[in-house]
């Protein structure tokens, strides 16, 4: 994919903008100064200074990645040179069957797929990292410890996910990160426009909620404690659940019942059956924190231009029409996720997940550095007991 160029930001937020993973004025969001949401006056997600809608479709989950670590886009090169490492690491990856027999050890247990791909973020990780720090020195990146770790967790990621289900591995494919996740689930159509769509994706996932989101908060909190920054990941990827991330694999189930023979009025009672049942959930819809999920929209009308779309994106517009109309519900990511996933030709709908969790170990590794220096708290004794006095009782 052509990196399309983001406009430039006005100079007085450049100033403010942290320019490294490692530093940069203090609390540029509440409590981080990677990334954060806005309410009011707008509702929006930013990542280092740029609306996360601006990026969505714009850049590559490469250049994504360097952004959120680093405070400012990679060039050309940099770009190239990230996925180099990604897919070297990939290859090993292949090359080292053992590293996938704890995960399937687990997920033969019992366990789910997200529980058991975690397994293999606490495996000695040493050659991968070795192996990722070599193919860095040589395409001029850096190499320290955090950054080698942290491209060799998003590389491990769908490796390890595909493993957990027990489906032969073919995320080693492809030249790109997004290639290989959509090898990994089973996509059947690796043309250009389809890996922009996962692009989309994966940058639409990655980051832009701050410390609010637990797969975020979890390895930002499990960090303090010592632990690696691998370990910190699993401890991100044990945080999703249906609440939350899983929503996706939800509708991606629900949306798969539909027929290719079902109307338009099929499908709006399939939606007024969901709504009101009682105790049913029309997964996909509504916010915790948004009226109305920013992404959706500007991912659909991206979807439009680029010519994109098939049969479960024409039931998420017919959905979403009759949603709106009935209860005043609005898509989240999970939902567009799960249209977008089953036009791409996947089929496992545990995939939802995995997705979005590939895409989001971008904004744990950046959580778990910023965090791993401050006191046990995250501030001083004085402050916390402070912060501590104004909680209210049963938020967390």
């Amino acid at each position: 994919m052509n990196q399309t160029t983001i406009s430039p930001q006005p100079e007085a937020e450049l100033k403010a903008a942290p320019q490294s993973l490692f530093g940069g004025p203090r609390m540029l969001y509440r409590g981080t100064n990677i990334d954060g949401a806005t309410i009011e006056p707008e509702e929006g997600l930013w990542v280092r200074g740029s609306n996360l809608n601006d990026l969505i479709g714009a850049i590559d989950f490469a250049s994504a990645l360097w952004l959120v670590w680093f405070g400012q886009l990679p060039s050309a090169t940099e770009n190239k040179a990230i996925e180099a490492v990604l897919t070297r690491v990939a290859q090993q990856l292949l090359l080292a069957p053992a590293r996938r027999r704890g995960v399937e050890a687990v997920a033969q247990s019992g366990a789910g797929m997200v529980q058991a791909a975690s397994c293999g973020f606490l495996g000695d990780l040493t050659v991968l990292e070795n192996v990722a720090e070599i193919e860095a020195a040589t395409h001029g990146l850096p190499t320290g410890q955090d950054f080698i770790q942290g491209l060799v967790s998003v590389a491990c990621a769908p490796h390890f996910l595909e493993a957990a289900l027990g489906l032969g591995i073919r995320a080693d494919e492809g030249a790109s990160h997004a290639q290989r996740v959509l090898s990994a689930m089973g996509g059947v159509d690796p043309s250009a426009l389809s890996l922009r769509v996962v692009d989309a994706l994966l940058v639409a996932w990655h980051a832009g909620f701050g410390y609010i989101t637990p797969t975020v908060l979890v390895p930002r909190t499990a960090i303090g404690t010592g632990v690696s920054i691998p370990q910190a990941v699993a401890a991100g990827f044990m945080a999703s659940g249906p609440k939350h991330v899983g929503a996706a694999e939800e509708a991606l189930a629900w949306l798969k019942t539909f027929s290719p023979q079902d109307s338009h009025a099929d499908i709006r009672r399939a939606v007024d059956l969901a709504l009101d049942q009682p105790g049913n959930l029309l997964f996909g819809f509504g916010h915790p924190l948004f009226v109305e999920d920013p992404r959706p929209p500007h991912i659909r009308s991206l979807f439009a231009i680029w010519g994109f779309g098939s049969r479960y994106l024409e039931i998420f517009d017919i959905a979403c029409e009759q949603a709106l109309q009935r209860k005043g519900l609005r898509p989240n990511i999970d939902f567009i996720t799960a249209a977008a996933l089953l036009d791409l030709g996947v089929s496992e709908a545990r995939w939802g997940v995995g997705l979005g969790l590939c895409a989001r170990v971008a904004a744990m590794v950046a959580h778990a550095i910023e965090r791993r220096d401050r006191p046990a708290f995250g501030v001083s004794s004085k402050a916390a007991r402070k912060l501590l006095a104004t909680v209210p009782v049963g938020w967390l």
